[in-house]
């Protein structure tokens, strides 16, 4: 019957062990609303009227978070959205923009990089700072996107 009971609790801590947690996300405050670094701006989602996003790995290797797309809910931002960088919450501001069903960031000098977002998750990173001007180009990395 100890046997059988110890059994029993082994089996629950290895199941218990093997679903995913979910995580809170990235802030750059540890209690309180979350807030991002964009820039040298610090934004709450308070202030932001709060943040939809989605963060994005590599689809080959699921690890660890590449990026995080979103926007600002408030709609005096309806415009503008973010990108965070390797799971943290620091990155940049980007024009946001929706197209039909899919999500588009532009970024840089002239737009020189884009992240769309497809309504399957696939998220799509270009680089257009060395394509000529209508000239077009594959996609440089593909991830799997999840909303937060």
């Amino acid at each position: 019957m100890i046997k059988t009971l110890h059994f029993f609790c082994f089996l629950l801590v290895a199941i218990g062990s093997c679903t995913a947690s979910k995580t809170t996300a990235p802030s750059a405050t540890p209690y309180g609303p979350r807030t991002l670094i964009i820039g040298a701006e610090k934004i709450s989602e308070e202030d932001a009227g709060g943040f939809t996003s989605w963060y994005c790995k590599d689809f080959l290797n699921r690890d660890r978070v590449v990026v995080e797309v979103g926007f600002f809910n408030d709609t005096l931002f309806d415009f503008l959205g973010f990108l965070l960088y390797d799971g943290g919450y620091t990155g940049e501001v980007a024009f946001y923009r929706r197209i039909g069903l899919e999500h588009r960031w532009e970024w840089g000098e002239n737009a020189a990089y884009s992240f769309v977002l497809k309504t399957d998750g696939t998220g799509l990173y270009y680089d257009f700072s060395a394509v000529s001007e209508g000239e077009a180009t594959k996609a440089r990395a593909v991830y799997k996107c999840y909303q937060r």
